[in-house]
């Protein structure tokens, strides 16, 4: 909390008077990354694009976050937190995984209603889209033994995972 407030130039009692605790300062950092990520579907959908294409910008949109270097940091700390703080690990996936996949699954699903893709679960065929595009390349930027990807790199990765996915699930043009 120290460091927390350090960066944001204001006092730890600043801090815990906005948010309390630490708990409930990183489920609203992951639940504002969170809202914003949902904003890129609704941008995709208002501008009428491609299945294909909102996927793909949503999954950048995803692994930017993910793949950036204060996401990582909050990883290793949420990590030694929820060792401390078991409450902490279903506050989190509810703020920011379970809202990530939720979307996409709501995407997936509204794209079966139109016939453009068969899945048998929307959720867990968001969840297997959010694997293909992250890999294993988080587990070695967590572990420091990868530098953090380029924003081309992010890009490349998320578009070969969008196109095996939809080949997998049976995409209809």
């Amino acid at each position: 909390m120290e460091e927390i407030a350090q960066a944001a130039g204001v006092s730890k009692v600043t801090v815990y008077s906005r948010f309390g605790d630490k708990e409930t300062l990183f489920e609203e950092v992951i639940r504002v990354e969170s809202t914003r990520m949902a904003e890129v579907f609704d941008a995709g959908v208002a501008d009428q694009r491609s299945l294909e294409d909102q996927l793909n910008a949503y999954g950048v949109s995803l692994l930017t976050f993910m793949f950036s270097e204060d996401h990582v940091a909050i990883d290793r700390v949420l990590l030694n937190e929820i060792s401390q703080i078991p409450t902490l690990a279903r506050r989190f996936y509810e703020a920011g995984p379970g809202v990530c996949f939720g979307r996409l699954a709501e995407v997936l699903a509204e794209a079966q209603a139109r016939g453009e893709v068969e899945v048998d679960d929307p959720n867990l065929a968001a969840q297997d889209l959010c694997g293909l595009w992250k890999g294993a390349a988080d587990m070695g930027l967590k572990l420091g033994l990868e530098p953090l990807p380029s924003p081309e790199a992010i890009r490349a990765r998320v578009e070969r995972a969008t196109r095996l996915f939809l080949k997998m699930i049976g995409s209809k043009p």
